[in-house]
């Protein structure tokens, strides 16, 4: 059995997961965590071929230094929360372990970027694959396993985060590995996404917490603070 994942980042398609957790990843890699990514599709329906995309996503999981690295092919636009879906993802959960599950965040309005079905659809297969993960009986291959938080990104704008974290030195780098991703990010119809957009959301995001650059998260849980005054000294 591989060794257990502290943090698996789950990504509809190629480049998800490094857009919305790669910095963070970076950051976490750095201080000892082992850290992991999973593509739930191809990414065929978009620019670039299915080789090219698997061969341009490992490239940059390789930049993020990630322990851990797989893409499945759920299917690109038809990307479902479907029984047999969760069978697969909660097999992947129990293999890899994680103590925490990074997915997009489910709640947003349908359209173009965040609100793209996929996208959409990985946070809730991911939410529901993770917690039936730990049932026993659950047909999933490996041993029960029960993780202990889902941090959701890709959040709307109107959604207050419930915690950003600073990545100041790791934005970088995470752009630089980004660049791999050739087929998506060198385009002439969106020239200003990549990495000015991108920029200037993790630019928006630091400045809310006195940082040059941050990745933002929601927990549908209330946190457990035995003594608050360390978080806020």
């Amino acid at each position: 059995m591989p060794t257990a994942l502290d943090f698996l980042s789950i990504g509809a398609h190629p480049d998800d997961a490094e857009i919305g957790t790669g910095a963070f990843l970076l950051k976490m890699k750095k201080r000892g965590y082992r850290t992991g990514i999973v593509c739930l599709t191809e990414g065929d329906m978009g620019n670039g071929t299915p080789e090219q995309r698997r061969k341009e996503a490992a490239e940059a999981a390789a930049g993020l230094k990630v322990d851990a690295f797989e893409i499945l092919n759920l299917g690109d636009t038809r990307l479902e929360d479907s029984f047999d879906n969760r069978v697969t993802v909660a097999s992947l959960i129990r293999t890899h372990r994680p103590t925490v599950v990074l997915a997009p965040y489910y709640g947003l309005e349908p359209g173009r970027g965040r609100g793209h079905a996929d996208h959409i659809a990985a946070g809730y297969l991911a939410s529901h694959a993770a917690n039936f993960a730990h049932l026993e009986k659950f047909p999933a291959q490996g041993k029960a396993h029960f993780i202990k938080k889902i941090f959701y990104y890709f959040l709307a704008p109107s959604l207050r985060p419930t915690f950003i974290v600073p990545v100041d030195e790791e934005f970088p780098e995470a752009i630089e590995a980004m660049r791999a991703h050739a087929s998506q990010f060198n385009r002439t119809d969106r020239p200003a996404f990549f990495p000015t957009r991108l920029e200037a959301t993790a630019a928006y995001y630091g400045a809310l917490i006195g940082a040059k650059y941050g990745q933002a998260f929601y927990v549908q849980d209330p946190l457990r603070l035995d003594d608050p005054l360390p978080l806020f000294a």
